[in-house]
């Protein structure tokens, strides 16, 4: 039981248990059952017993046969551990007799590959030695065909030079080719002095029959061997000539003088040489400048003309370069000609002239660029010495004649010309009635005409340009007379005061001013062209020479250019007089820009309208100051005389942004929204800048999408008079009594403005008039004025939800009409800031370099 692990004290427990639980006998009559349980116990107890020695004995068994097993397990395991000793034993033997096997093949390897190399060695040694031998036996059998082929190529060599100097280069070429030939057949390299003598003769026969790309690649072949052989530099800068390739032949014959083995006479043969490339050049230049010029290509000519000419100038003067020379310069002067170029072509003409002064053609073009550059006496002095040589051709003798011809053409439309257009300027002064018969459109367009006639003859004369911007100017044509002497410089005093002019009617004042620094010492010198003129007059009367007496005349003489210069001038008294109003003009803009920055408008008004009275006949200055006294009647609150100047300022200028910038704006303000639409689109067409053309877009969006709300005219602004005001106020009569009065198209001439001016403020003027009219009608009706007052309501509340609703701030109120805000005119009086007074006419201003202002 103990092996079993049963504790003999069971039943002690159980004995305890059944005292701990007994119930102090209160069952006294259960005696019997106890007894029985204890016999139950008891037998259990009995079986259980020898259950366990049973269990007992089957232990004893298993540990026996697991001990046996151990034992033979054991016993086993020694056997095996023997037997693996002798194993390893076994094993370190094999080792030690496979590693005495390994060393023996490899001595035996060694020795087996130093025999074999010793075979290779004996039969290197044999292959040697039979190399060597047929070695010796080709060089031998070489030796003998390479002085064979030496004696036969001596041969051809000799018949070669006996053939070429009998004249027969067909054979002589053949047997020095035969003699090159047999020579390389053998291996020769011909690099010898006699061997590179046989391709430089078999070159001088290729020469003589004409090949001379075969006979170049003989004397190249001949230079890779010696650089500074001088018959093959020679030769081959004579093949260069005649292959076109002069820069190769000059780089060959410079080689000569280069060389040691040069002698005095190669040399001086090479300085001939070098002339005769340098006269190919040349003559090679002409001829692809004639065809360049014969097709046309008159630039191209002259590229050509030019490389010859600076070829030419390292030629030799020889009489064949000397006329070569004369030739190039007066097909240059022909090519320079045909471009609109006479003073270079004058210029080559000359030197023609100077190394031929018999050259009949060089003459007559010389004629002719005189002509052109408007130098007529002495271009008729220069036909009329073709015509009076007797050995001129007839061809330079008939175009002499026609030289004259265009000559006397020329100087009469010069003269009938610059008369009419003076006349035509001291009319378009001094009005129609100064010389009623005398129609100034038509006699500059006649000038124009005649111009064109002779412009043809001598386009390039500056007294043409000046009369034909002259005459443009006196067509309305401003723009396009400027373009013609724009960046030209000023020739002489005609030139000079019709910049002056030009500049005054494109409105930039400031040059106007300065152009007239140039005439005004001039100008001083009027009285003395008068005394003198009426000095003249007197003699021609009294039948006196109007040059007599000059030696008592000494001063006058001195003065005589300057006279000349200021009569050249068309009305130099209205040029003067241009001259002080353009002056006034500037000190009148500049007075009333610093009143209008300070805030006097009134002043600067007045300052405006004087400089328009001074800008009359200049339309971009009236429609400039029409622009600047809009702005000022803004600022005061006169909305309907600055809708009147600014669409007169239209009218007159119609290319001036501003003007149509400044109706546009006028007629938002006054919610006249169909026609700022429309003023708009109108700007929109004409050449704007980025950010302008940006900003008139995003105007003209807005004021469309206000369009929509129907919304009235603001009766009230325009006639400038209170919101607030009833139906019976009398400033609402009396502001339409003043208005209707103002704007009367009888009364558009007022002010002594241009007649220009007056036409486009009479239509304006019937435009207001009705819309003045209305908006009486309106006011004064209580009426009509609730309808009013109710549709305006009605578009502002539209406009306030558009602008709630819009993904982007709206320009009326957040600032894309900041120039115009209409929260800083709240007044009656129409009064503004001084801050939102500059910021809109700062704008104006800004226009300084667009029209001189």
């Amino acid at each position: 039981m103990t092996r079993l692990g049963l504790d003999d004290g069971a039943d002690l427990e159980d004995d305890d248990w059944n005292d701990e639980y007994d119930l102090d006998g209160e069952f006294d009559g259960e005696d019997a059952d106890r007894s029985f349980r204890d016999d139950a116990d008891a037998a259990n107890l009995e079986r259980e017993n020898a259950g366990d020695d049973e269990e007992a004995e089957a232990r004893r068994q298993v540990d026996a046969e697991l001990e046996m097993n151990l034992r033979r397990a054991e016993l086993h395991h020694v056997e095996l551990e023997l037997k693996l000793v002798q194993s390893e034993e076994e094993v370190r033997n094999a080792k030690e007799a496979l590693q005495k096997a390994e060393a023996e093949r490899e001595a035996f390897q060694r020795r087996a590959h130093q025999a074999w190399e010793d075979v290779g060695v004996a039969e290197k040694l044999i292959e040697d030695e039979r190399a060597r031998r047929e070695e010796e036996d080709a060089a031998r059998g070489l030796a003998e065909r390479q002085a064979k082929a030496i004696l036969r190529a001596d041969e051809w060599r000799q018949k070669g030079n006996e053939a070429y100097r009998l004249g027969n280069s067909l054979d002589a070429e053949r047997h020095y080719k035969d003699a090159i030939d047999t020579l390389e057949s053998c291996g020769i390299t011909l690099e010898e002095p006699s061997h590179l003598t046989l391709r430089t003769n078999r070159a001088a026969a290729l020469m003589a029959l004409g090949r001379m790309r075969d006979a170049l690649t003989e004397c190249e072949l001949v230079l890779e061997i010696n650089p500074c052989n001088v018959r093959a530099l020679s030769r081959a800068g004579n093949c260069c000539v005649k292959l076109g390739d002069l820069a190769a032949a000059r780089k060959h014959v410079d080689g000569i003088s280069l060389s040691p083995d040069a002698t005095d006479e190669d040399l001086n043969a090479a300085l001939e040489q070098h002339q005769k490339i340098i006269t190919a050049s040349v003559e090679r230049d002409r001829l692809v400048g004639n065809d360049a010029y014969r097709n046309g290509d008159y630039l191209e000519a002259l590229r050509w003309y030019d490389a010859a000419i600076d070829a030419g100038k390292e030629a030799k003067e020889t009489e064949s370069v000397k006329t070569i020379k004369v030739g190039l310069h007066t097909n240059r002067a022909a090519a320079n000609l045909m471009i609109g170029k006479p003073l270079p072509a004058a210029e080559d003409c000359c030197a023609a002239l100077r190394l031929d002064g018999t050259h009949t053609k060089a003459q007559v073009r010389l004629a002719r660029c005189l002509l052109q550059l408007g130098d007529f006496v002495e271009a008729r002095q220069e036909a009329n010495d073709v015509i009076a040589r007797a050995n001129a051709e007839l061809q330079s003798k008939a175009e002499a004649k026609n030289v004259l011809r265009d000559v006397e053409i020329a100087e009469g439309a010069m003269t009938d010309v610059g008369e009419a257009l003076k006349r035509a300027e001291i009319t378009t002064r001094c009005g129609a009635d100064a010389d009623p018969a005398f129609d100034v459109h038509a006699a500059a367009t006649k000038a124009l005409d005649d111009l064109d006639v002779a412009m043809v003859i001598a386009p390039a004369v500056p007294d043409f340009i000046t009369l034909r911007a002259e005459a443009l100017r006196l067509v309305g044509k401003i723009e396009e007379a400027q373009a013609i002497v724009n960046g030209k410089k000023s020739v002489n005093a005609r030139r000079k005061a019709l910049e002056v002019r030009l500049q005054f009617d494109l409105g930039n004042v400031t040059s106007c001013v300065e152009a007239g620094e140039h005439v005004v010492d001039l100008l001083q010198m009027l009285p003395a062209l008068r005394a003198a003129e009426e000095k003249n007059k007197k003699r021609e009367e009294a039948g006196g020479d109007a040059n007599e007496n000059e030696n008592d005349d000494e001063d006058e003489n001195e003065d005589e250019a300057a006279l000349a210069e200021l009569a050249s001038i068309p009305d130099p008294e209205g040029l003067s007089q241009l001259l002080d109003r353009a002056n006034k003009v500037s000190e009148f803009k500049d007075e009333g820009r610093d009143a209008f920055f300070q805030g006097n408008h009134q002043h600067a008004l007045a300052m405006y309208q004087e400089s328009l009275l001074m800008a009359k006949g200049a339309p971009m200055l009236e429609g400039l100051f029409l622009s600047n006294i809009c702005a000022c009647e803004q600022a005061l609150g006169r909305f309907a005389d600055a809708l009147s100047s600014a669409g007169t300022a239209v009218s007159i200028a119609p290319t001036f942004v501003k003007a149509h910038s400044r109706l546009a704006t006028l007629y938002t303000e006054l919610d006249m929204l169909s026609d700022a639409e429309a003023a708009y689109k109108t700007m929109m067409k004409l050449p704007l800048e980025g950010s302008e053309e940006a900003q008139a877009r995003t105007n003209l969006k807005a004021v469309s999408a206000r369009a929509k709300n129907s919304r009235p005219v603001n009766w009230c602004k325009l006639l400038g008079v209170d919101a607030a005001a009833t139906a019976a106020d009398p400033s609402i009569k009396k502001a339409y009594r003043q208005l209707a009065l103002t704007h009367h198209p009888d009364k558009a001439g007022r002010g002594g403005v241009s007649a220009r001016v007056a036409a486009a403020r009479a239509e304006m003027s019937s435009k207001l008039f009705k819309l003045v009219g209305e908006a009486q009608r309106i006011l004064t009706n209580p009426t009509e004025k609730a309808k009013w007052a109710t549709a305006k309501a009605r578009a502002d509340r539209q406009d306030a939800y558009a602008s709630s609703r819009s993904t982007y701030s709206d320009p009326f109120d957040s600032g894309a009409y900041s120039h115009y805000d209409f929260q800083q005119r709240t007044s009656s009086t129409g009064r503004q800031s001084s801050h939102w007074a500059s910021e809109f006419y700062a704008d104006d201003e800004s226009d300084d370099d667009y029209y001189g202002i």
